[in-house]
């Protein structure tokens, strides 16, 4: 193998393995020692489903873009390997839904039937009606159990099935885990920390309350395995499987990503990064982006450059002026969350929770901020900046339901400059927001009507 042909190899298989989190070359990719330990917990509650018959309901929690749908699919392929040994004959089944595709329950009823009838090698009908696909859902359940056969539904963005009127589609499948004739596993994933109070009485009551946090990487993080450079490492890093008649290749490929990530103009990079609130999905953009620059580099495989992780970084950077129209199409109280909490972090208070954004705003007016909005309308206000990915919890706290939502800590992922601009060009921004987000104090009060 030429060193441009190992060079091209080695770009595909990493590529691919960013790419697909469900492929073959996914499963070489090394865990941060948080989502190993996730990992291993749900693969565990799997073992227990197949081999003693326990039904199980959990939820996968945490912030968009930290590896909730990589660990389950990880799970998932494990799982499947370890207790499928019969080819043409699963004893695992999967079902997976999505609140983006499936939260119209007639579509997702119908995708159920036909995961569980391509799972299971069953006849599927297209032609099948509601009530039809709803009643087959019941029946091929108890059947599969009759065959000692175990279902597992991942329903992901879990939140959106709960638009629905009576939440239908997730009242029959937590429904099925209390009877004795199925054997399945329910795994709900959200990225809202409060997911379980959006049920239904009768939905929560069949939901266990077994929870599984992922907490996000923290600027501030002490744990070098748990590091934003760490998991940037581990995305470049080829196996020695990969090529094992071609060691010392893949030995200088990842010394030269060791030797970049050590470069001071990469640090730099991706100290900004870290400030801007770059998360692991987004660092994968960024190892896609290296791998794009190794691929374009011509003669002999000189291994990856600092030049090429560090304009990776100051690429993604770039791309943070999408922001700025989003801030624009904000609310005003929405922009006074975003304010007070950058004059929070203006202060050395990098980590708030709700409350302190709040005490901020009120201070700084010197007034009851009621006479404004009420409070519950400012709490809106933080949790659709939240949503938006603008603020972003930073920690879980099991059992933070309701009022203990507001004091979970958070952090702003909004640069100022970011937010400057985009008060600049905000329509309806009122000159005290302005000046506030600057230094100045709110003395007078002045009227957003």
């Amino acid at each position: 193998m030429t060193s441009s042909q190992f060079r091209d190899a080695a770009v595909g298989f990493l590529s691919s393995r960013l790419v697909d989190s469900s492929g073959t070359q996914a499963a070489t990719l090394q865990l941060r020692p948080s989502l190993q330990k996730v990992h291993e917990d749900l693969v565990a509650v799997l073992d227990n489903a197949v081999q003693l018959k326990q039904n199980a309901s959990l939820l996968v929690i945490g912030e968009p873009g930290i590896g909730k749908t990589m660990v389950l699919q990880r799970v998932l392929r494990s799982s499947m390997a370890q207790h499928n040994t019969e080819p043409g004959n699963p004893t695992l089944g999967a079902v997976q839904l999505s609140g983006v595709l499936h939260c119209d329950e007639r579509i997702a009823f119908q995708e159920i039937a036909h995961q569980l009838c391509s799972t299971f090698g069953i006849p599927f009908s297209r032609s099948a009606s509601f009530d039809d696909n709803l009643a087959f859902f019941k029946e091929v359940l108890a059947e599969l159990q009759r065959a000692f056969k175990t279902v597992v539904f991942v329903i992901d963005q879990l939140e959106a099935f709960m638009r629905a009127a009576k939440q239908t589609l997730l009242y029959n499948v937590l429904d099925a885990l209390q009877h004795s004739q199925v054997q399945a596993v329910v795994f709900g994933v959200s990225c809202y920390f409060d997911v379980q109070d959006m049920m239904e009485k009768r939905v929560r009551s069949r939901f266990s309350n077994r929870k599984v946090f992922l907490n996000g990487l923290c600027a501030a993080q002490q744990d070098a395995e748990e590091s934003h450079a760490a998991v940037l490492s581990s995305l470049l890093h080829l196996p020695d499987s990969f090529a094992p008649h071609e060691q010392a290749r893949v030995k200088q490929h990842n010394s030269s990503v060791q030797k970049a990530l050590a470069s001071q103009d990469v640090k730099a990079a991706l100290q900004e990064a870290v400030m801007a609130g770059i998360t692991p999905r987004e660092l994968t953009v960024v190892a896609l982006s290296c791998l794009a620059s190794l691929e374009g580099q011509g003669g002999q495989v000189l291994g990856l450059l600092p030049h090429h992780v560090a304009g990776a970084l100051r690429g993604w950077m770039q791309q943070l002026d999408g922001r700025v129209p989003a801030l624009q199409g904000l609310s005003v109280l929405e922009l006074c969350m975003l304010v007070a909490a950058q004059r929070l972090e203006d202060r050395g208070t990098a980590v708030f929770n709700f409350e302190m954004v709040l005490d901020e705003f009120m201070g700084a007016k010197q007034m009851q901020l009621g006479f404004l909005w009420s409070r519950s309308a400012a709490w809106r206000a933080f949790r659709d900046v939240t949503d938006q990915g603008l603020i972003a919890f930073t920690a879980s706290r099991p059992g933070s339901r309701g009022m203990m939502q507001r004091y979970l800590p958070a952090q702003l992922r909004v640069a100022k400059g970011e937010l400057q601009r985009g008060l600049a060009g905000h329509s309806h921004c009122p000159d005290f927001l302005t000046k506030w987000l600057r230094g100045d104090a709110l003395n007078s009060y002045i009227s957003l009507a």
